[in-house]
């Protein structure tokens, strides 16, 4: 007497047989994959102290103030010291464009523009928030690299003292 077995009967401990070994197989696979994932993790964490150094010299660069206050004809000249203590990022189209800004302030508000600049090298951040008052005259507030406010510092002096007011 021969047996046959069912198809359907084969097909579903083959199925069984089937989860009960994929499951280990795949907890296997995924703590595999967890360990090998956490080591390649751990690598990327790992920087040497030099670009660390360099990241937070870049990041966190050192700012100074100064206030200038002059009239609109003397603006131009402001802008060009900035120019000439920076290698780029402050261009014709940049200084032309503010002071068309400058020049359509109205009295009594207060404006303000930033431009990355770049200077030996290194890039920074040049603030600048102006005023105007009834007289005419511009209060400019610089923030920015130390190398640049010391220019500003002594292109003010160079202004007319009759027009600082």
């Amino acid at each position: 007497m021969r047996v046959v077995s069912e198809p359907f009967l084969d097909l579903s401990r083959f199925i069984v047989i089937s989860v009960l070994l994929a499951w280990p197989v795949g907890l296997v696979l995924l703590w595999l994959l967890r360990t090998r994932w956490n080591r390649y993790y751990d690598r990327l964490g790992e920087a040497p102290t030099e670009e660390i150094l360099g990241e937070l010299k870049s990041e966190y660069a050192p700012r100074r103030r100064t206030i200038i206050r002059t009239q609109t004809e003397y603006l131009p000249f402001v802008f060009e010291c900035i120019r000439e203590n920076i290698d780029g990022g402050f261009e014709d189209p940049q200084m032309i464009s503010l002071l068309e800004r400058i020049e359509l302030h109205r009295p009594d508000e207060e404006r303000s523009a930033m431009f990355v600049v770049e200077s030996g090298g290194k890039r920074g951040e040049l603030h600048m928030r102006w005023t105007r008052d009834a007289c005419d005259r511009i209060v400019l507030h610089f923030q920015g690299p130390p190398h640049i406010v010391r220019a500003l510092r002594e292109h003010k002096r160079k202004i007319p003292k009759a027009l600082v007011g």
